[in-house]
């Protein structure tokens, strides 16, 4: 949603990026109702949201409702939890069910982690042999944060696209084949 929901050119004025720690829910809506600036939409991305600061006081949650019940059509709000899940049990959960689009990503399985790491890497116009991909997949396994930071330091290495090997994962990620 940050790459791709506002062109370039309008990622200044109308793209929020906001940290649950330093935000309350009244720091959200007040991002979250005003207007875009020269553009059709704007976008207010809460990263950490599991970290709000008021979230799941009676009041804080409230006014999340009430914004839920009648969102700014020009605004895209996003809530990003990471580590943690919503408590499905609660009002603000319900009303989220009903209103809005979750997305929930788990962990890739070990077995798919290998097709994975090749798509990735492909995706960033390299390839990568067979057994590079498994030794990557077994050696750092399948935390995808730790995974992508590792390969794309590796791939920071090459001017131009190569066939990543053993050798290459080994020289620049410290893992061997063996």
């Amino acid at each position: 949603i940050e790459a791709n929901a506002l062109p370039p050119a309008d990622r200044g004025f109308n793209q929020i990026i906001l940290y649950g720690k330093e935000a309350t829910v009244a720091t959200i809506l007040n991002n979250a109702k005003r207007f875009p600036m020269m553009s059709e939409r704007q976008v207010v991305i809460v990263k950490e949201a599991q970290n709000i600061q008021d979230l799941g006081r009676e009041e804080a949650d409230q006014q999340l409702i009430q914004y839920l019940k009648n969102p700014l059509p020009s605004t895209i709000l996003v809530f990003a939890y990471k580590y943690k899940v919503l408590d499905g049990r609660k009002a603000l959960a319900r009303e989220l069910d009903k209103r809005a689009v979750l997305v929930k990503s788990d962990k890739i399985p070990e077995y798919r982690l290998a097709p994975y790491i090749d798509a990735y890497v492909k995706g960033k116009g390299f390839t990568i042999e067979p057994r590079a991909c498994q030794v990557l997949a077994e050696s750092i396994g399948n935390n995808m944060e730790v995974l992508t930071n590792e390969i794309d330091k590796m791939l920071i290495n090459f001017e131009e696209p190569v066939e990543i090997t053993t050798g290459h994962i080994q020289q620049f990620i410290g893992t061997s084949g063996d």
